[in-house]
């Protein structure tokens, strides 16, 4: 007598869709620097004494020290909180922003190069920084005041840059104690803050795409080739920053919006072109209308 074993049917699991916490986090760029301005009362009130003017109708803000001894600095924070905010999505008023996890790694590696560009212009200005005192009682005259300028040392502290990152909120990971309905309630308004606020992200990205394809209509609607040459010519940024723009924003959709990612491919094979080729287009159309005539 043969007897058959029959194999119990596996159990089912039902995969979950990844919650927004893990596809993406929360990130702040916080970066402070000393403004080198001060406001000098005594200036303001004798300027409004000159000109008759009640007290307290304007300030006068000191440049302490000329543009070009913080343009280093200045030029390596812009171009940080840009880098930031391409990568990033708008989340609330507190400095965080959505970060998705497709593009950490990146953005970490160009915040580590920021850094290490703005620390060492720092301690550049520090060394200087006796030296520009010294040249700014020239440049100051009366103004000049040894208590508006911080110690050397002190200087160093008045500039800082620094990232933080923190999780989503996640309702599954609400562990307070309370009833059981009151649970399930701020669990329910904690999902729909968050997926409220994603939305909002979501937008932002549409308005970025609308945004950068209309500004390449226009520059190139304007562009003109005549027999004197070019009018309103457009540089190549017009063109390659809508091509940064459609390569990130499939790792910034984390609402995995599907029509976003199609208007995405769309423009990708309708409008990134080399600007070169756009150019000689233009060239080759006018000189056909040109021998045409």
């Amino acid at each position: 007598m043969t007897s058959a074993v029959l194999a119990e049917p596996l159990p089912s699991f039902a995969l979950q869709e990844p919650s927004l916490s893990t596809r993406a986090m929360l990130c702040s760029l916080s970066i402070s620097m000393w403004s080198a301005r001060k406001h000098d009362p005594e200036a303001s009130e004798e300027i409004a004494a000159r000109h008759k003017a009640q007290p307290g109708v304007g300030r006068y803000n000191k440049v302490l020290l000329p543009k070009e001894a913080l343009a280093e600095i200045q030029k390596i924070v812009g171009e940080a909180r840009h880098a930031h905010y391409f990568v990033t999505l708008p989340w609330g008023d507190d400095g965080y922003r959505v970060l998705p996890g497709a593009v950490y790694l990146e953005h970490t590696a160009k915040m580590r190069e920021f850094s290490n560009r703005f620390h060492p212009a720092v301690e550049t200005l520090v060394g200087r920084f006796t030296k520009l005192i010294e040249e700014a009682r020239m440049r100051l005259g009366g103004l000049f005041r040894e208590a508006d300028y911080p110690h050397p040392q002190e200087l160093r502290s008045r500039f800082a840059f620094e990232t933080r990152v923190m999780p989503l909120p996640d309702a599954g990971d609400f562990r307070v104690a309370l009833g059981d309905e009151e649970k399930e309630r701020v669990k329910r308004q904690i999902t729909a803050s968050v997926e409220a606020s994603l939305h909002v992200a979501s937008r932002e990205l549409w308005e970025r795409l609308y945004d950068a394809v209309h500004h390449m209509a226009k520059r190139l609607a304007a562009y003109k080739v005549t027999e004197d040459g070019v009018e309103h010519a457009f540089r190549d940024t017009v063109v390659t920053n809508l091509v940064r723009l459609v390569d990130v924003l499939p790792r910034l959709n984390v609402m995995r919006d599907p029509e976003l990612e199609r208007l995405a491919d769309e423009v990708r094979s309708l409008l990134l072109v080399d600007p070169k080729e756009l150019r000689a287009s233009y060239m080759s159309a006018y000189a056909i209308l040109a021998g045409g005539m």
